[in-house]
C-alpha cells in the first residue's frame, strides 16, 4: 500500500525566532568535530534517537545543498527533509517537505558541530508549526513527544560514539 503524503509548507532560519514550538541543546562530544559529522551523516541516527525507526538518505553522496533524506518515526509516522544548507563538517540545516501525517506546517532542524580543546560541541535547533487540529494539542504533543525525540537525539551521540570506538577497537 502506498503512503499518501502531506505537503510541508518549507522554512528557513526565520522559523527559529517565530515558532510557537522550539528547542535548543548542546552536547559536548569528546570526539573530534570530524569523527561528530560523520556520525551526524552516517546511517546510524536512528540507532540512538528514540522513537526514530529508520533513517534512509534518499539522495547519493556526497550530500550538500539539496540533500533529501526520510526519517521513519513510531506511531508510522515519516518525514521527508531536504536540506537548504550543507557546510561540510561543521553544519547543516534542513525544512521538512512532506510527512505521511498532516502534523506539521512548517518544521526545520539545524545541527552544527565545532572544534574544541577536548573534542567537539554538537549543537541543535528545532522549531515547528503544527497544522490543526495538531496545534490545539501542541504542548502536550511538545511534552510528551518533540521534547523527549530531540533530548534523545543530541545526548544520545555521545554514548553511540564511544559504543562505535569499542566496536572499531575490536
Amino acid at each position: 500500500m502506498t503512503a499518501r503524503w502531506y505537503p510541508i509548507e518549507e522554512a528557513d532560519d526565520t522559523l527559529f525566532a517565530t515558532a510557537s514550538l522550539y528547542h535548543a541543546r548542546s552536547v559536548e562530544v569528546p570526539y573530534s568535530a570530524q569523527e561528530t559529522w560523520e556520525a551526524l551523516t552516517g546511517d546510524g541516527v536512528s540507532s540512538w534517537t528514540k522513537g526514530m525507526k529508520r533513517l534512509t538518505w534518499t539522495s547519493p553522496r556526497p550530500f550538500g545543498v539539496g540533500t533529501t533524506r526520510e526519517i521513519e518515526m513510531g506511531g508510522d509516522f515519516t518525514l521527508r527533509e531536504r536540506f537548504f544548507r550543507w557546510e561540510e563538517g561543521h553544519r547543516k540545516t534542513f525544512t521538512g517537505v512532506a510527512g505521511t501525517r498532516s502534523i506539521f506546517r512548517h518544521l526545520v532542524e539545524d545541527y552544527v558541530v565545532e572544534p574544541t580543546p577536548y573534542g567537539a560541541r554538537f549543537s541543535w535547533r528545532w522549531a515547528a508549526e503544527l497544522n490543526r487540529p495538531w496545534s490545539f494539542f501542541g504542548p502536550a504533543l511538545d511534552k510528551l513527544s518533540f521534547a523527549p525525540v530531540g533530548r534523545s537525539h543530541i545526548d544520545g551521540l555521545p554514548g553511540y560514539m564511544a559504543t562505535q570506538r569499542a566496536a572499531a577497537d575490536r
